[in-house]
């Protein structure tokens, strides 16, 4: 095929797999212009006269925010008239790939349609086949004529899985209530539950721990029926398998007005008292003060705050519509938690404990979760909730410095409660690392300024650092509005103003609920942007070039080395690894692999899919084999375990991948998993805990009920997906060695509480480090791994074995060179192509040429077919068996520019 022929039928998307696990691909630098579908993109920037700025999701690969605010994109001609929607939909019809849209029609709905600063915004919610994705949201922004200023949020890209679930509802909900009843000691008969929808889930959009697959889930809420538990718990309940997908509490620890009064008095049956209704009321709008200082503080705080986003920005009440603002002062739940130390937002109300009302800033906080969740929506979970958590720091500030009540000298102007009467200064928005540990309790301080800060908090508690990490915003908050010289940068500011504007079109006009620091990274400058081309509130292009110095500043667009999934080198650099033994689990009849069980029975299958659910489990870093073993309730004790001795050489390790969901979280936990080695044929079996070089035991399990295990050190609770460990068997060498996995679960306090994925191994070898690269067959092999065969937008994974280690190789297509690319240190390379042709069959040669300074060597190829079709249905093509298993990532690990290549 002619070179221009093949360039104008195809659009390339080449992406790099090469030894990456997800969890190494996800810490790469994420707000870098990439091109992950070069024509497509090609002609965007064309389009926008070569000024587009584009930003890649970290873990999707897809594109999550466009720019092009320099000159806005018309699809079609600003003379036919179009409404917002249907511009925004011209344009993601068009450019909807980069996303990874392949039909917007079917795959996007309206969630809602605002206007502000000349501006219309178009919010969609992403659906497959007629299911939500939870956190797959995108916006786009077009100007008066109609054209598109920016498209942004967080999609799941080639969305592809069954959509019938096997679990019943009812019985989603009785797991859902009984996950909830155990996590916050409640009786489950005084919980109550939302109806169960069905949506579609993959954690990662949210960025939080957890398997990376895509899942089938019933979505519920729980909540108390009468009492005042500040309960609101989000619970995804595995449609296929009725495993906890995913649970966190929504509780965000928050001019018509009402006021309840508890009086520090717990109610003892439980009747109403977290309720705030007309009869308890004991003032309401317009009526004088009462005497009874949290009573009136509440009414005139929430009164600022409605004036607050009134006066500057329009908003009638935190829905926009006049809500009332109801809030209920000197709450207890019970005797033993009087008097409350705390105060929340329930989706409906505000709660405060004894005092609490007192600081204007935290009235302010709390009521701003509220307009969080009349806007964006933000998930209190991980990043997205540490966002929702800063937004509400943010506002709570800006209002208490407006309202002239309150403490607000220069020293204290920027500390969250300093005016409460019993907990005092709960953070420093100015130097979120100043605060001493434990100042905060549960809230971890102190907090980080940047997102490389060693406080950066990484785990799971407080909902995966909430409370914490809203330090990073924080800080930008405060450099934005007072300026000053922070990491590198000198920063003007803009003054409260100006920074409120910004903060509240960010969230209005930009956020998602799955919105993440990278979200902000780039949302927080487009939003100034907006402003200064409306010409609001004052604001400048030169005030938009602070707020990049800001986001430079406290690294917002950097992932946070924090992260909880670690990895494990193979070799170190410059050494390449000779295998004695290894297993990427693809051949199930080979006989290396038996299950056990010591106690109940086996839970350990492979392959996968011979297990009694009819789930299939297959989640690998090669191929589709993997073992597989998943946590029941009960006293289970259960292994894997090899059927043949390996004689261990010297300075010998053994390298796995994994991946696990257990029960309980630190300094709970509960169930979990150990490697065992036996140098008797299996007779005993030693716990291989001390040899751990990388990726070693994260918990301790539980020691107070009747797991197997309990007490000892082991793999617990959730994985950020896969991540690899690595063991020093040094202490072996000359052994005759056997290697098992092995789950310890017990008997949950709640029956119903009884399913969690367990355990995912993969791609296992014993081997050697030393000077010789490994061996290369006579002529390298290039073969489809995988693809969607017949459909716009297929695509295809190659694997290529052959070349030499860390040789730099150019990767063609129809001769038309797109990519240097360097072979891994084993010798392998693994890439994506994606096709997008309208044309009926075509026939494209795929290439792999080494490159030996400036000259191309001999090229190896491999033809490939593809028929387009766009009622066909996905398909998954055969693996070549000839061609040695790659260790492949998801398709998330890194796309690369082709620019200059």
């Amino acid at each position: 095929m002619p070179r221009r022929n093949m360039l104008a039928a195809l659009t390339l998307a080449i992406l790099l797999l090469t030894t990456l696990t997800p969890a190494t691909a996800a810490q790469s630098p994420a707000d870098t212009p990439y091109a992950p579908e070069p024509a497509l993109l090609t002609r965007l920037k064309s389009a926008a006269g070569g000024q587009a700025d584009v930003y890649r999701h970290a873990e999707t690969g897809a594109v999550r925010f466009l720019d092009l605010q320099a000159q806005p994109v018309a699809v079609t001609s600003s003379l036919v008239a179009q409404t917002p929607e249907q511009a925004s939909r011209a344009f993601l019809a068009r450019y909807g790939q980069l996303f990874g849209l392949r039909d917007q029609a079917r795959e996007l709905v309206v969630k809602r349609q605002t206007a502000a600063h000349g501006r219309s915004l178009t919010r969609f919610q992403q659906v497959y086949q007629g299911v939500p994705v939870l956190g797959g949201e995108l916006i786009v922004q077009t100007d008066a004529r109609r054209a598109v200023v920016s498209a942004g949020g967080e999609l799941l890209p080639r969305l592809s899985l069954a959509i019938q679930p096997r679990i019943q509802p009812a019985s989603a909900v009785q797991e859902a209530l009984a996950v909830t009843a155990s996590v916050h000691g409640a009786d489950v008969s005084n919980l109550q539950s939302t109806q169960p929808e069905l949506w579609i889930y993959d954690p990662a959009l949210l960025g939080g721990p957890g398997l990376r697959v895509t899942r089938l889930v019933w979505r519920v809420e729980i909540t108390p029926r009468a009492s005042g538990l500040p309960i609101r718990e989000l619970v995804l309940i595995d449609a296929q398998v009725g495993a906890v997908a995913l649970h966190f509490n929504q509780i965000a620890d928050a001019r018509s007005r009402v006021v309840c009064n508890d009086n520090n008095v717990p109610d003892a049956d439980g009747d109403a008292a977290n309720n705030c209704v007309p009869a308890r009321y004991v003032r309401v709008e317009g009526q004088p003060a009462t005497g009874v200082a949290d009573v009136d503080m509440a009414y005139d705080y929430a009164g600022d705050t409605y004036d607050y986003f009134f006066n500057n920005f329009g908003r009638d009440s935190l829905d926009g519509r006049g809500m009332t603002l109801v809030s209920l002062v000197k709450y207890c739940p019970d005797a033993s938690g009087c008097p409350y130390e705390n105060a929340f937002w329930n989706g409906q109300q505000m709660t405060y404990g004894d005092g609490f009302a007192s600081a204007d800033d935290v009235v302010g906080h709390e009521l701003a979760h509220g307009l969080t969740e009349f806007t964006s929506n933000l998930l209190y979970y991980y990043q997205s909730g540490a966002i929702n958590e800063s937004l509400s720091d943010v506002f709570g500030e800006l209002i208490d410095q407006a309202n002239g009540d309150g403490t607000d000298t220069p020293a204290v102007r920027w500390l969250m409660g300093e005016d409460l009467s019993s907990l005092g200064v709960i953070r420093n928005m100015a130097d979120p690392t100043s605060l001493p540990a434990g100042v905060n309790g549960p809230y971890f301080s102190p907090a980080p300024d940047r997102m490389t800060s060693s406080h950066y908090w990484g785990a799971i508690g407080d909902n995966g650092g909430v409370h914490t990490n809203s330090g990073v915003n924080n800080k930008a908050a405060f450099l934005m509005t007072d300026g000053g010289t922070f990491n590198g940068q000198t920063v003007a500011g803009l003054g409260a103003l100006k920074t409120g504007a910004i903060y509240y079109t960010l969230q209005t006009s930009f956020l998602t609920s799955a919105s993440d620091y990278q979200d902000l990274s780039t949302g927080l400058p487009a939003a100034c942007d907006l402003l200064a081309s409306a010409g609001s509130y004052g604001v400048t292009a030169g005030n938009c070039g602070e707020v990049r110095k800001v986001v430079t500043a406290t690294e917002m667009g950097q992932a946070p080395p924090a992260a909880p999934t670690v990895d494990a080198p193979i070799c170190a650099v410059g050494l390449y690894p000779a295998d004695v033994f290894a297993d990427d689990f693809e051949d199930s009849s080979n006989g290396m692999w038996a299950s056990s069980a010591a106690a109940g029975e086996s839970t350990w299958y492979y392959p996968m899919s011979a297990n009694p659910f009819g789930w299939s489990a297959s989640y690998a870093t090669s191929g589709t084999g993997n073992l597989w073993g998943y946590a029941p309730s009960g006293e289970k004790d259960t292994a894997i375990a090899m059927t043949e001795n390996v004689t261990v050489p010297a300075d010998a390790f053994l390298h796995f991948r994994h991946a696990f969901d257990f029960q309980g979280s630190d300094p709970n936990f509960y169930d979990g998993g150990v490697v065992e080695y036996s140098t008797n044929a299996g007779a005993t079996w030693s716990d291989a805990g001390a040899l751990f070089t990388h990726g070693g035991y994260n918990a301790t399990l539980f020691t107070g009920r009747d797991n197997p295990l309990s007490t000892r050190q082991a793999f617990g609770s959730v994985s950020n997906g896969y991540g690899a460990s690595r063991l020093d068997l040094s202490t072996l060498a000359g052994e005759q060695v056997r290697f098992r996995f092995r789950i310890g679960s017990d008997e949950p306090t709640m029956p119903e509480y009884d399913w969690f994925y367990g355990w995912f191994i993969d791609d296992l070898r014993v081997y050697t480090c030393g000077n010789t690269p490994p061996s290369s067959p006579a002529t390298p092999l290039i073969a489809p791994l995988y693809g969607d065969w017949g459909r716009p937008g297929s695509t295809f994974i190659f694997g290529v074995q052959g070349f030499q280690s860390d040789e730099e190789v150019a990767i063609t297509v129809g001769g038309a060179r797109v990519l240097l690319a360097t072979v891994g240190t084993d010798g392998r390379l693994t890439f994506i192509v994606t096709f997008d042709t309208f044309a009926a069959e075509r026939t494209y040669t795929i290439g792999i040429t080494p490159v030996s300074g400036q000259q191309l060597a001999t090229t190896h190829s491999t033809e490939i077919t593809v028929t387009i079709d766009a009622t066909a249905p996905l398909l998954s093509p055969p693996v070549d068996p000839a061609l040695p298993r790659v260790a492949l990532a998801p398709p998330h690990a890194a796309y690369l520019p082709l620019a200059g290549r």
